[in-house]
C-alpha cells in the first residue's frame, strides 16, 4: 500500500467511545518505513504526533491539531524455542489470545476479550482475572520518533507497574511500539485466583479452552460491547492504599474489600465498590452516563462529547476524594 496522509479526519471511527473530534492529519502505518515518512512529514510541519491502535483506551476531548499515526501493522510469528511468539503491534489482542489457544501456547487465556491492539498491551500492562501481560513479556521493538531509529526494549526497560509502563510516562510519545515478543507456556497453567473465575469452573477441569470461555462469559456479563454503546471498559484504576488507611476506612465501612499486593504494606481497593457506595450507577451528565450495571464504566449514552464524559469522570473522582480521601486515577488516556 502506498503511504498516504489524510487531512481533517473524523476520529469517531477510531475510538471506542465514538466521540466525534477531528485530526488535522492521519496516516495508516503498515511498517517502519511508513513511520519514517510520517516522522519526516510531522517534522516538516512541526506537528505533534499521537499514536493510536483501536482507540479502545482513549478519550478525545478536543480536535487533535497534529498527525495521528493509526497502527495497522500485521503479523504473528512463532519463533524457534518453546512458546516464543513475536506479534506486530497492529494485531488485535483478543484474536492473538485465540491464535495462541489454537497453537497450544498457553498462559494468556485470562486476558481474553480485552479490547485493543497488541501494541497497546505493554503500554497499559494489561491485566485481568489474576494475570498481567508482564508475566509473559520478553521484549518489544520500538521506533524512536526523535531519532528515527529502531530500539529493542527488555522487560526492565519498560518499567512495568499496575496498569502502567514507561510509555505512559512519555507524554511526547517518543516511542512507537512496532512488535511485541512473548514467552508463553507449552503446558496449560490455569490461573484461577479470581473468585468469579474459580466459581465458573467449579466441578470442571480447568482446561485452557474452558478458562478462555469462562473469562469471555464473565466479561460479556459485566462489560457493555463498544460496538453497541460507546465505552472504554474500566475508566479508573483500582486504587492502592496503605494498610493503615484500610483500617481507618473500615472503621466506617466494615465490609470494604481489599486485595494484597506485592508490597506487604499496601493493599488494592476495588474502585467499583467505592463508586457503588456513592450511588454512581446510572448517573448522567450531558450525553455521558455511568453504566447501570458497572460503576467503573462510563458510556456514550446519547451523542456525548468527550468533554461530557470527562466532566462526569471528574465529578465521580471528586466524590470519592471527598468521601474516602482517595484520589482515583484514570486508566483511559485523555487527549
Amino acid at each position: 500500500m502506498v503511504f498516504k496522509i489524510q487531512e481533517q479526519v473524523d476520529l469517531s471511527p477510531y475510538n471506542s467511545f465514538g466521540v466525534s473530534h477531528r485530526a488535522a492529519y492521519l496516516a495508516e502505518i503498515q511498517d517502519a518505513a511508513d513511520l519514517r515518512e510520517a516522522r519526516e512529514f510531522a517534522g516538516s510541519k512541526r506537528l505533534p504526533i499521537l499514536v493510536l491502535g483501536q482507540g479502545s483506551n482513549t478519550l478525545f476531548i478536543r480536535d487533535f491539531p497534529g498527525l495521528v499515526l493509526h497502527m495497522n501493522t500485521r503479523g504473528r510469528e512463532i519463533l524457534p524455542g518453546a512458546g516464543m511468539l513475536r506479534v506486530a503491534a497492529g494485531e488485535n489482542w483478543h484474536e492473538l489470545v485465540k491464535f495462541c489457544l489454537q497453537n497450544s501456547l498457553y498462559g494468556i487465556e485470562n486476558l481474553a476479550l480485552i479490547p485493543g491492539t497488541v501494541g497497546a498491551a505493554p503500554i497499559q500492562n494489561i491485566g485481568a482475572y489474576g494475570v498481567e501481560l508482564e508475566q509473559f513479556f520478553v521484549e518489544l521493538e520500538a521506533f524512536e520518533l526523535k531519532t528515527g531509529e529502531l530500539r529493542h526494549m527488555s522487560k526492565a526497560d519498560c518499567e512495568f507497574a499496575y496498569r502502567d509502563s514507561i510509555f505512559k510516562q512519555d507524554p511526547g510519545q517518543k516511542l512507537v511500539v512496532l512488535s511485541v515478543t512473548l514467552q508463553l507456556c507449552a503446558e496449560p497453567t490455569p490461573q484461577l485466583g479470581y473468585a468469579g473465575l474459580k466459581e465458573a469452573l467449579q466441578g470442571k477441569e480447568a482446561t485452557p479452552q474452558r478458562v478462555f470461555d469462562a473469562v469471555c462469559a464473565i466479561r460479556k456479563s459485566k462489560l457493555p460491547d463498544p460496538e453497541l454503546i460507546g465505552n472504554a471498559g474500566s475508566f479508573f484504576k483500582n486504587p492502592v492504599v496503605t494498610r493503615t488507611k484500610l483500617l481507618k476506612l473500615r472503621e466506617s465501612y466494615s465490609d470494604l474489600p481489599a486485595w494484597d499486593t506485592d508490597d506487604p504494606d499496601l493493599v488494592k481497593l476495588p474502585a467499583a465498590w467505592l463508586l457503588d457506595k456513592k450511588g454512581w450507577k446510572g448517573k448522567t451528565r450531558g450525553g455521558a452516563a455511568v453504566h447501570e450495571d458497572h460503576a467503573l464504566v462510563l458510556v456514550n449514552a446519547a451523542g456525548a462529547t468527550g468533554e461530557d464524559i470527562l466532566l462526569l469522570a471528574q465529578d465521580m473522582s471528586s466524590s470519592i476524594l471527598q468521601s474516602f480521601g482517595i484520589a482515583l486515577q484514570t486508566e483511559v488516556r485523555i487527549t
